[in-house]
């Protein structure tokens, strides 16, 4: 028997609440660390006829029960939560024991995962959607994360779908904290979680964005995208503002949002970043120069040290000291628009880092001129 576990409930079986209501069991949903979940019936006052399908938790321990009932009552007028309808202590099993139950709304479509699982291919949601969708649940996070409260385990098995729209459930592991950027990880799941925060042993809500970001490409291909599968961001087929915002939250060195509000500000503003390229400078020594793409003229070496000699700084990736960006050839066998340089860049320049792009003509011109 698992630990924290009594006996499973019986089909049939009835539980009765501290009013009187009585639910019963009809069968197993599924079970978990932190208890099991049944489909189960709430019944009319005299108990003869099924009033409600929903969804009945056997919680495993009392803490996981008394987290789980508060957050889902200190949540409960947010649509994009899967509702708590009661939570209680009551008495099941044979012989029988104290247990903690919790009453959810029935989500009669599922989760994501049963969505990967059951539409096989899966259709890839429209970028719009997932924009929509997305930005949704930044809403929700940031209410959360202004209160302390990060969620932790935000994957496709615990997002559900309530006439088509993303209804965030189980927070289980989830934690209201003074310090939310200094919580501990208690629990995880490792395939969801990104490794500098199980080494660390901390999660913040930047880890929540890092979850969602996971999520959105989940929805985008079809395909359960885990940290794993991070390397392919560059394949999707979406328009470089919003793989620049799945970067950001999901990539290691990248720029972090840090919490809900700070990425629902980005989705909301990185499409309004000027990337053109602009107005050369009127000399290249003392600039901090980051080259990006394909060069015409030489090596990335060969140009770098043309660079150092006119007195430019060169660094191989843009930072916070960076004030030029070489733009070259870009396109490639993936019909790539914008890499990683390029996302750092509009990150930066959303938040109002003064740098300028340029083309390798206009970089050859400034080389050029005696007087830069």
């Amino acid at each position: 028997m698992a630990k924290g576990k009594g006996r499973r409930l019986r089909p049939d079986q009835t539980i009765r609440d501290y009013s009187g209501v009585t639910y019963r069991i009809e069968t197993l949903l599924g079970e978990g660390g932190f208890g099991r979940a049944y489909l189960a019936s709430r019944m009319s006052r005299d108990g003869k006829r099924p009033t409600r399908t929903v969804c009945l938790k056997d919680c495993g321990l009392a803490v996981n029960w008394h987290g789980e009932a508060f957050l889902g009552k200190l949540l409960a007028d947010q649509p994009e939560v899967v509702r708590l309808i009661d939570a209680f202590v009551g008495v099941a099993g044979m012989p029988e024991t104290r247990r903690q139950f919790l009453i959810f709304e029935y989500m009669e479509e599922g989760t994501v995962d049963d969505w990967l699982e059951n539409t096989k291919p899966s259709a890839p949601w429209a970028e719009h959607r997932v924009r929509k969708e997305v930005r949704r649940l930044l809403l929700l996070l940031a209410k959360m994360h202004s209160v302390g409260i990060t969620h932790r385990d935000i994957k496709p098995a615990n997002v559900y779908l309530r006439n088509g729209r993303l209804v965030l459930g189980d927070f289980g592991i989830s934690r209201m904290v003074l310090d939310p950027k200094q919580a501990a990880i208690t629990e995880y799941t490792p395939a969801y979680t990104p490794n500098d925060a199980w080494v660390r042993n901390r999660w913040g809500p930047s880890e929540d964005i890092f979850q969602l970001g996971l999520l959105a490409c989940t929805l985008l291909t079809g395909e359960s995208w885990t940290k794993d599968e991070l390397s392919s961001i560059r394949t999707l087929d979406v328009d470089d503002d919003f793989k620049c915002w799945i970067w950001h939250a999901t990539a290691a060195k990248a720029k972090k949002y840090v919490d809900g509000a700070d990425a629902l500000e980005a989705l909301d503003t990185l499409a309004d970043v000027d990337m053109r390229n602009g107005r050369a400078p009127t000399r290249i020594r003392g600039q901090v120069v980051t080259l990006t793409g394909k060069l015409e003229s030489g090596t990335r070496a060969e140009v770098t040290r043309e660079l150092r000699s006119a007195g430019a700084v060169v660094q191989d990736a843009v930072g916070d000291s960076t004030t030029l960006v070489v733009r070259g050839t870009l396109r490639n066998a993936l019909s790539e628009v914008e890499g990683r340089k390029l996302f750092a860049t509009r990150e930066r320049k959303r938040l109002g880092q003064k740098i300028t792009l340029i083309s390798e003509t206009q970089l050859l011109r400034l080389l050029a001129d005696k007087t830069s």
